[in-house]
C-alpha cells in the first residue's frame, strides 16, 4: 500500500522527540480519495502536532472509512495512533486488516 509508507513516516515524526506534560491529540490527512489515510495521534510528548506533507484536521472522519489500524507504542511516551483507511473496496479492506494485524496492530471498525 502506497499510503502505508506515508503513515509510518508520521509515526517517526511523532516519536522522534521526548517531552512531558499533558496528553496531546492531533489528526493528519494524507492523500485523497481512495488512497487517503487519516492518522489520529495521542501522546504525552508535547508539541508534536506535525503532519509533514499531510494536513492537520480536528479529527479523522468516520464516514466512508474502511476501518482503522491501532498501534500503541509504550516506549514513546506512550503514543497511540489510529490510521483510518478509505479505499471503499472489500478487497482493499481485507488487505488493510491483514497488514494491520501482521504488523502488531488491532483493527477497529468505524
Amino acid at each position: 500500500m502506497k499510503t502505508l509508507a506515508g503513515a509510518l513516516g508520521l509515526v517517526a515524526v511523532a516519536i522522534s522527540s521526548c517531552g512531558g506534560g499533558g496528553r496531546e491529540f492531533f489528526a493528519c490527512v494524507v492523500g485523497s480519495g481512495t488512497t487517503q489515510v487519516c492518522i489520529e495521534t495521542e501522546t504525552d510528548v508535547s508539541d508534536q502536532n506535525e503532519c509533514g506533507t499531510g494536513t492537520l484536521v480536528d479529527s479523522c472522519p468516520r464516514a466512508g472509512a474502511d476501518g482503522a489500524c491501532v498501534h500503541v507504542f509504550a516506549e514513546a511516551g506512550p503514543l497511540t495512533q489510529r490510521t483510518w483507511y478509505y479505499s471503499g473496496t472489500a478487497a482493499d479492506k481485507s488487505q488493510e486488516m491483514s497488514a494491520c494485524t501482521t504488523n502488531g496492530g488491532t483493527w477497529l471498525e468505524p
